[in-house]
């Protein structure tokens, strides 16, 4: 591949709020063609980089030129019509309207007053085609998978004459095939001269995709650089400032007694037959391809999800009926895949969301000690660090990280013998990911029992003390982590293909 011409230039952009500098004196290159990875931790000042790009804010002084030529865009569509275009994490499809609709929103075909429905359908035609999507352009948006959803607005883009795409946050809520998928169109967009700002904390995707890399801290960027340059090791200490020795941060807990027993639990259609035990102190990794039922098997036991058959015991003492209620009386606590749907209330205080599962303990006669509920909130925000001026501070304002801790927080309000974590550190930096890391340590340590849900492997390998593997709704194998235990040997188990996974709980092989 020849040498690539230089489309975007940003030198010595500054970008002002009230009491901050979120952007100072950020300046690098942008060429056609190219996958150029932005990374930085959760207000390094990459959302304000994007929106000064793409038309959303003006940026208080720098240069911005595109093609060599100085833009000052006042508003988004000055950017499009230069071909800047951005695919944001929070996607803009309209549900209730068509593929085609929505691909060519706001620029549909006209026959005078009327849409060329014709013209319209054909080019759809065309796009989807161009997408390797498999769908009729009269679909339902709202029908369609999230992955499709994202190729609609990737789609768009498109029909804009984007010569830039930013992609925020892309597969953050992807499975692996919809993820591949992405990746495989990036490189078809790539061989059409398309530019790609790819934004991401999946730091092994920003090493396997880019072509160059920059990374922003604080406001500034810190370097830019090849891919053929960089290791994760390296980027993560050009992201957090200083090098990162030990980012899981799992030391030795005592194991103590059994708190957990799930027996034969099944949910028809959904898991089967699933058994196994958690001691105090332990912490256990779960880990399968999406729709392995992982997630489906922790809200069961936690009564989320109702289950035909099967027993839940924790300290000796069968739950039953299953509910959230009992569950929590009973010492369990969960963090939920979806923080920001159900494990949050991002319109209300740290305070509120913090304390919301403790209030019954918090009140007498219906009314809130509101002296002990600060108290109690003021504690678990110093003792957990999050960072935030107060906890009057809204949630929603907060960084993931900081979200995440606040989900944690409000589980260890009711002291829990067993706690589950859902994708503990989706969507974090790596810096708030080695806190939440020695968070879940320090709480085994304490003699908590944990279990940890995750699509990473290294995360499993490196926090718990155990990995049990799930394929299609049944439990393949569980085994001790240890130097010696393989990626590929997990992989396998996850995949249905044992070999040799040994169970632990029963010292023999799972077959």
């Amino acid at each position: 591949m020849g040498e690539r011409k230089t489309f975007i230039t940003l030198d010595g952009i500054i970008k002002l709020f009230p009491g901050v500098k979120a952007l100072d004196g950020v300046s690098f290159d942008i060429q056609e063609g190219e996958v150029h990875s932005l990374c930085g931790e959760n207000g390094a000042g990459k959302s304000t980089l994007i929106k000064v790009m793409t038309g959303a804010h003006r940026r208080d002084s720098g240069h911005y030129l595109i093609d060599g030529n100085e833009v000052d865009f006042h508003n988004t569509q000055e950017a499009i019509a230069l071909g800047v275009s951005c695919v944001y994490q929070e996607l803009s499809i309209a549900p209730q309207l068509d593929v085609a609709k929505n691909l060519f929103i706001g620029n549909l075909p006209m026959n005078g007053p009327l849409v060329d429905h014709k013209t319209l359908y054909a080019k759809a035609k065309e796009i989807l085609a161009e997408l390797d999507m498999p769908v009729s352009p009269k679909t339902i948006a709202g029908e369609l998978s999230v992955g499709q959803q994202q190729m609609i607005e990737i789609g768009r883009a498109l029909t804009r004459n984007a010569r830039l795409i930013i992609m925020d946050e892309p597969t953050s809520s992807l499975s692996e095939k919809e993820a591949d998928t992405l990746f495989s169109i990036i490189r078809k967009l790539q061989a059409k001269n398309i530019a790609i700002v790819y934004i991401s904390h999946k730091l092994d995707e920003v090493l396997e995709l880019s072509d160059r890399i920059t990374v922003i801290r604080d406001g500034k960027n810190i370097i830019s650089m090849d891919k053929a340059d960089c290791t994760k090791e390296t980027l993560i200490a050009h992201m957090i400032g200083r090098s990162l020795e030990n980012l899981y941060q799992k030391e030795p807990a005592e194991i103590g007694k059994q708190v957990l027993e799930v027996k034969n639990l099944t949910r028809k259609g959904v898991f089967q037959d699933v058994s196994f035990t958690l001691k105090a102190g332990e912490i256990v990794g779960f880990f399968g391809l999406v729709g392995a039922g992982r997630s489906e098997i922790m809200r069961a036991i936690f009564g989320v999800d109702k289950y035909q058959s099967g027993e839940v015991v924790v300290d000796g003492k069968k739950l039953r009926g299953g509910s959230p209620a009992q569950s929590i009386a009973a010492g369990i606590g969960f963090c939920t895949e979806d923080r920001k749907q159900e494990g949050l209330a991002l319109r209300l205080s740290i305070l509120l969301n913090m304390t919301l599962v403790k209030l019954p303990l918090l009140s007498t006669l219906g009314v809130i000690n509101k002296q002990k509920q600060r108290e109690a909130a003021d504690e678990y925000m110093k003792s957990i660090s999050i960072k935030a001026p107060s906890v009057t501070q809204l949630v929603g304002n907060l960084s993931g990280g900081n979200q995440q801790k606040v989900v944690v927080a409000k589980w260890l309000m009711i002291n829990p013998k067993v706690l589950i974590v859902d994708e503990p550190t989706r969507g974090i930096d790596v810096g708030s990911k080695s806190e939440i890391y020695g968070l879940l340590s320090n709480l085994a340590k304490s003699g908590m029992a944990i279990i940890v849900v995750s699509s990473e492997i290294e995360e499993i390998m490196g926090i718990c003390d155990d990995v049990v593997t799930i394929c299609e709704g049944r439990l393949t194998g569980r085994v001790k982590i240890t130097e010696s235990l393989s990626r590929e040997t997990v992989l396998a188990a996850a995949l249905g293909v044992t070999g040799g996974m040994a169970d632990t709980d029963n010292g023999g092989e799972v077959g």
